[in-house]
């Protein structure tokens, strides 16, 4: 026993020994135009990367190599650059000057951990025992599934609606972390992970994962490798790949993704059999611990579909790795990869022919021996940090692939969504295309399969109100089971309602769920009983409140209100010569200047943010917020983002998020997701994170929705020196009466509809202001540069005058002056 006790403690000891610090290693890209110059490559048994493919078929190679690597390419023949010498060193150097990230809800936040930026494992630990404990009924405590060759844990958790209970939902898989130096792969899942738990409550594609699927996450399978870079690297930037399997002779480590036992000792090579190559395959197929743990794991299991993470090239992988050529599902394949890629653009293919031979490997293991469809996406890009981003580009990188990733979750069975709910006029009405109190409507919904099978039942539809009085006609009818991938609508069976003619609510609320397949969705349709108006406009002509946000880490390329000046790269147009409207110059531009070329004066080295003033839309209901934009991304890889918020900044709801170049002025709107109060903010955001070339351009902001006669809305800062937008609603042909007082009141004023909302007191009648046939008129009022007035209120509201026997008094709204 004792002598039992004694050779596992040398065991232990030796596998703690740091072998001699190994030579500077340096990324080199290799030109590769051929399968001839491929193999050539392959043949050398190098480190292998990347691969970038440049033009059919030539390819960039990333080889990680050291002098005597570059000495093998040169008397090889091979075409090639040393793009960075001394590619730790060089790591080191960017990760220690990269900034903090914009706040994430990761404790610490992603992009802030202690190795460079990057989770250091006992943190990854942590981080997978606070989803437990702040998440209990969807997240199960991590649970080890096997142990590694110096002892450490791998972990495994568990999440869906009832984590702890077997159910019969599709399971799916997610691995990282099977090359050491990757860190990003597990980084990307954790913000996977935390944005599935966070938004379980408030997001609705959250909330179907994790009620119709079991997610299972491996998310460090090479503990060991992980630990030794931040042994050798502690502030990131460590090159170890393999695991701390020792060798012997002072040789170190397997390639734990060349160990599967499918297409191990493959004739095409793929991976090496000495003990020092950064792709050695182990002695035997399956000898590694890691590889055994998680093999046991998945047979344990019914996964539909895996995704095990790497870095870097940005790419999705799918098998074959260890022959040229696809399986023959490979239809399942395009399918669902089509529909992953669909916002981060990545290519996807076959590991052997989109990268390189690479045989013992998990997609081509999963797929064959255990029946997965089985994915390897390559996070990220050589000019974004390759192995080791800086903070704001791993925070870059991983928000860009979480669709990605929920791709893969929901195409793992059926999943059942209602797209768009059209609402008709019925029959009876006045055929004016509009619901109206008295008339009935027509409600058909298209419903969707947006998962990677079929429905096995046919789809209940059924149509409820929320708003009381509403008399539903139709209330329920069926679809045929959906395809995969497929929709289906209920036009030749409408759901109907009816909104009797008393009536006096702005907008009739009804509910539409589907239901099929043990799945259940429901949303809430809003009918409006008038019609939706401009509220308050701004062509950007004029200072009406916009301003550039605080903050920005953008050195070049901020928000300004200018004319903007052409600039051209190449054919395309990056930034145009003018505004959108159709009279005045000005619009609200990444700097406006043209420069001596392009990139002069475009977004660089961050983002540049563009404020709206604070709006009080509490006034109208069913509102929508619109403008123009130009956007120009020359690598599509930076979005620009708009988002709003209704508690003056403090939390932020997206609007919109898109990376592709627009190639002229393109019109926005949608509805306002949030409950109308007096601090509502738009807020636009330009950035540059990964280096390109980048404009964004904002003109003729509008707010629209339903109001009642009179009503009026500003938009404004306030500020001493600049104009108010005052927007007037009512019937078209009628006068609108702006009222101004510094004081508010509350009174009933006899043969005028609604109340004085102002103090009489000093009461101002402006000139009335006709409505033209939109029902909608606007004016600027000029707020006196006096330094008296800051601190002071001043309050409007709106007189409607269709006669004199129809009067009506509308909403009160605010003005701050500062």
């Amino acid at each position: 026993m004792r002598h039992a006790l004694f050779l596992l403690l040398c065991g232990a000891l030796v596998g703690q020994t740091t072998p001699p610090a190994s030579p500077p290693r340096h990324l080199v890209q290799v030109l590769v135009r051929d399968a001839h110059t491929m193999d050539r490559l392959l043949r050398l048994d190098l480190d292998l990367a990347a691969c970038t493919a440049i033009e059919i078929p030539a390819k960039k190679v990333d080889v990680i190599a050291t002098d005597a690597d570059i000495d093998t390419l040169r008397q090889a023949g091979l075409d090639f650059e040393v793009a960075i010498v001394d590619l730790e060193k060089h790591y080191a150097a960017e990760l220690a000057k990269s900034g903090v990230p914009r706040p994430q809800t990761l404790t610490p936040p992603l992009g802030q951990g202690s190795m460079g930026g990057h989770y250091t494992y006992a943190e990854i630990v942590a981080i997978l025992d606070s989803f437990a404990r702040d998440y209990p009924t969807l997240c199960a405590p991590k649970v080890s599934i096997g142990q590694t060759h110096e002892g450490r844990d791998i972990w495994m958790v568990k999440m869906s609606d009832n984590v702890g209970i077997d159910e019969n939902e599709p399971e799916v898989l997610f691995d990282g972390v099977h090359h050491a130096r990757e860190p990003l792969s597990v980084e990307t899942m954790l913000l996977f992970m935390d944005r599935l738990l966070t938004g379980y409550a408030s997001d609705p594609e959250a909330r179907a994962i994790l009620d119709h699927r079991e997610l299972f996450f491996v998310p460090v399978l090479n503990p060991d490798g992980h630990e030794y870079n931040r042994t050798t690297n502690p502030n990131g930037g460590g090159l170890w790949r393999k695991n701390r399997r020792n060798n012997g002779g002072g040789s170190f480590g397997v390639d734990i993704n060349r160990n599967y036992a499918t297409g191990w000792s493959a004739p095409n090579g793929g991976n090496s059999t000495d003990p020092n190559s950064e792709t050695y395959r182990g002695p035997s197929p399956m000898s590694e611990p890691e590889i055994v743990a998680i093999d046991n794991f998945v047979q344990s299991r019914h996964f539909v579909q895996g995704m095990s993470c790497h870095t870097y090239t940005d790419i999705l992988l799918h098998p074959w790795g260890w022959q040229a050529g696809s399986p023959t599902n490979v239809a399942d394949y395009n399918a669902i990869g089509a529909r992953a890629t669909a916002q981060n653009g990545l290519a996807f293919g076959p590991v052997s022919t989109s990268l390189y031979i690479a045989a013992g490997t998990s997609v081509d293991h999963n797929h064959v021996v255990h029946g997965m469809l089985a994915w390897t996406p390559e996070l990220g890009r050589s000019n974004e940090g390759g192995f080791w981003p800086n903070s704001t580009q791993t925070v870059a990188i991983a928000n860009r692939h979480q669709h990605m990733l929920r791709q893969i979750a929901i195409t793992s069975g059926a999943m059942l969504t209602v797209g768009t709910v059209a609402v008709t006029e019925g029959a009876g009405g006045n055929n004016n295309g509009n619901v109206e109190p008295g008339e009935s409507g027509n409600v058909v919904v298209s419903v969707a399969n947006d998962g990677g099978f079929a429905l096995q039942q046919a789809v209940q539809l059924t149509l409820t109100a929320i708003s009381p009085g509403i008399t539903i006609g139709n209330g329920s009818t069926s679809l045929a089971p959906i395809a995969r991938f497929g929709s289906a609508n209920n036009a030749s069976s409408p759901l109907t309602f009816s909104v009797p003619a008393s009536y006096s609510g702005l907008l009739v609320e009804l509910r539409v769920a589907a239901a099929a397949d043990g799945q259940s969705v429901e949303t809430t349709v809003r009918v409006p009983m008038a019609p939706s108006r401009v509220a308050v406009d701004d062509d950007m002509e004029q200072d009406r409140g916009f301003t550039r946000a605080a903050g920005g880490t953008a050195t070049t390329g901020l928000f300004e209100r200018s004319a903007p000046q052409q600039t051209v790269n190449g054919s395309t147009v990056i930034q145009p010569g003018a505004n959108h409207s159709a009279s005045g110059t000005l619009c609200w531009v990444t700097d406006g200047r043209a420069g001596t070329s392009a990139g002069t004066y475009d977004v660089d080295g961050g983002i540049t943010e563009l404020l709206s003033p604070r709006l009080d839309l509490r006034h109208l209901q069913f509102a929508q917020v619109s403008f123009w934009y130009w956007y120009a991304e020359s690598t599509s890889d930076d979005a620009f983002e708009v988002a709003i918020s209704n508690n003056d900044g403090s939390s932020w709801t997206p609007l919109l998020s898109t990376s592709t170049s627009t190639g002229a002025w393109v019109r926005f709107s949608a509805e306002i997701p949030l409950a109308l109060t007096a601090q509502m903010r738009v807020r636009w955001r330009a950035q540059d994170n990964n280096p390109s070339l980048v404009e964004a351009l904002v003109d003729d902001f509008a707010i629209e929705g339903i109001a009642t006669d009179g009503a009026l809305t500003l938009l404004s800062s306030g500020s001493i020196g600049s104009r108010a937008r005052v927007g007037l609603n009512g019937r078209t042909g009628a006068v609108v009466v702006p009222l101004l007082s510094s004081g508010i009141a509350d009174l009933p004023i006899p043969g005028v509809g609604g109340r004085l909302l102002l103090d009489p007191t000093g009461l101002v009648f402006l000139t009335g202001v006709p409505l033209g046939a939109g029902g909608f008129a606007a004016f600027d009022l000029s707020i006196p540069n006096v330094p008296a007035l800051r601190g002071n209120s001043l309050h409007l509201q709106g007189l409607h005058v269709a006669s004199l026997a129809d009067l009506n008094l509308g909403n009160r709204q605010t003005l701050d002056l500062n």
